[in-house]
């Protein structure tokens, strides 16, 4: 067992300091505003998403009643 060696060690993360050349792992100013924005962003998407479905869903829902009623 002694002479088992690790090739990739996984310090304190989950990948390794090698996996990304240049970044020392540390959390900067710059790199949590990037995940901020991109949550922000994303959610927002997804957000939108569900949002125009529901609106077309009660368009579709609405145009479906006049058209029985009046028609």
């Amino acid at each position: 067992m002694d002479d088992y060696e690790v090739e990739q060690k996984a310090g304190y993360g989950f990948y390794s300091d090698d996996m990304y050349p240049g970044e020392d792992g540390q959390l900067t100013w710059f790199n949590a505003g990037v995940r901020v924005g991109v949550g922000i962003g994303l959610g927002m998407c997804v957000g939108v998403g569900i949002g125009v479905g529901l609106l077309m869903r009660s368009y579709q829902a609405t145009t479906r009643n006049l058209r029985r009623r009046f028609f």
